[in-house]
């Protein structure tokens, strides 16, 4: 945080930076949003005071497991005003990839994108509904997602909409000053500030007006990469029966959700903590499940009616996002997340919700899980687990699986995981095909050599070394 003299220094040379970024209407909306990052940046801490907060009251919390049932009629009156929103400004860069995540094939030879559509298309056609399914995409995602779209989108009975969320300039680590010096300066100068934009977004684009104006009041978001969100017509009713405005979807904490964000309450306010908001004193706190026992899915249900006159003013905790350019050089990514807007409705709540509802797909381990038959798709793009399991697999993958071209080689075919406790592989394993295995199985080759497993060969609770 600087000071009032720094920075006012600051936001002088900004918006001198900032006026060369400007070359038609939309950047100029652009600049206008990272100016309000930027200044909330210079203003507030990044971290919270670990003596200020409180878990937020019981009553701050629905259980959905005791939602009552609603009838078709209902339903489909409460569908009326829905919108699905996916996230799909993301390269899944984590994995190595290159072009939109949505468009890795990920189960039964269908990308995470043509499931999100079979989804909702399975929805209008169970209740005769018209659910549209609106695509946020960066500007890294939007080219390759229409042309995605053009070949399989057509046939299907729901309409999908792409919108273009905005383009921010990255700022130097050391002078906080913007790293590109015009419009048309190199692309690895800007960046998609996070989810949390959708909101200037929604708006900027007329998105919201639109919506509308077609009697949709109700949107929900989530990642497109989640394909167990999908949509409960109860949720709905949830959101709007008392006047909520907004709820998260929470489900609970488990040892490997250390790093996801939870809720807390600062003077009266729920807020969403993430790990950079946290102090050195608090993060062995916060990454237990004896306090924080809830994390946030990033399943968002919105009033759009009611928070339409807000959107451009809703307030985010701001993500310093470290990064590199390509010379070595650092730089700083301003970013927001939906969770973050949470502060801004004081009649907002958290849903909590099982475990199913929530399958992301981050690394390239969550990928095999996901594709391993521990799951199963119906024809109607519904994913869950397997009747004979209560949980998951536990994945651990060294680091030659960590990027997706180096994970296909490796996994050219998808052993059986139905039966498996734990899967930990250390060193190059490369997969045959039809290979089963279960219960707790490690495998790691010695030394540099790769192990190579045989077509249908069976391992079950073994250490196997070459």
């Amino acid at each position: 945080m600087k000071t009032e003299s720094e920075k006012k220094e600051l936001l002088s040379e900004i918006d001198s930076c900032l006026e060369k970024l400007v070359n038609d209407d939309r950047s100029k909306k652009d600049m206008e949003i990272f100016r309000k990052l930027y200044e909330q940046f210079l203003s507030e801490p990044a971290q919270i005071d670990w003596k200020s907060w409180t878990l937020p009251a019981e009553d701050r919390y629905i259980d959905s497991s005791k939602l009552g049932k609603i009838s078709i009629a209902e339903s489909q009156e409460l569908l009326k005003k829905l919108a699905v929103i996916r996230l799909n400004g993301g390269l899944g860069t984590t994995m190595g990839c290159e072009g939109p995540k949505s468009l890795i094939n990920v189960k039964n030879g269908k990308t995470f994108l043509e499931i999100a559509i079979d989804q909702i298309e399975n929805v209008n056609k169970c209740f005769e509904s018209k659910v549209p399914l609106l695509l946020m995409d960066s500007y890294k995602t939007f080219d390759e997602t229409s042309k995605a779209l053009n070949l399989f989108a057509h046939d299907k009975m729901v309409t999908v909409e792409q919108f273009l969320q905005s383009k921010c300039p990255r700022i130097y680590a050391d002078t906080l000053l913007p790293v590109p010096e015009s419009a048309d300066s190199d692309l690895e100068g800007f960046y998609p500030p996070g989810h949390g934009n959708i909101f200037e977004t929604l708006a900027e684009t007329g998105l919201a007006e639109k919506l509308l104006s077609q009697g949709i009041e109700v949107i929900f978001v989530s990642n497109i990469d989640n394909t167990c969100a999908t949509i409960d017509p109860k949720f709905i009713k949830a959101l709007l029966n008392d006047n909520h405005e907004y709820i998260m979807e929470v489900t609970d904490k488990t040892a490997q959700d250390i790093k996801g964000g939870s809720l807390i309450e600062i003077n009266g306010r729920m807020m969403h903590l993430e790990m950079p908001q946290v102090p050195p004193e608090g993060i062995d706190e916060f990454c237990s499940t004896k306090t924080f026992k809830i994390f946030n899915t990033n399943n968002i249900w919105i009033d759009l009616k009611a928070i339409k006159d807000k959107l451009y003013d809703i307030k985010r905790e701001i993500i310093a996002n470290k990064k590199k350019l390509s010379n070595g050089r650092e730089i700083i990514q301003l970013e927001t997340s939906i969770g973050g807007a949470i502060r801004n409705f004081p009649n907002a709540c958290a849903l909590k919700v099982p475990r199913s509802r929530f399958l992301p797909v981050k690394r390239t381990q969550d990928l095999l899980l996901l594709a391993s038959d521990a799951f199963e798709m119906d024809r109607n793009g519904i994913v869950k687990l397997v009747e004979s399991r209560n949980t998951a697999p536990i994945i651990h993958l060294s680091g030659a699986y960590d990027s997706w071209p180096e994970f296909q080689k490796r996994v050219p075919h998808i052993p059986s995981l139905k039966d498996v406790e734990t899967l930990t592989i250390k060193g190059d394993v490369i997969f045959g095909k039809d290979v089963i295995l279960k219960g707790k199985v490690h495998l790691e080759p010695e030394g540099k050599e790769s192990l190579s497993i045989d077509e249908g060969v069976m391992i079950e609770n073994n250490n196997i070394s070459s």
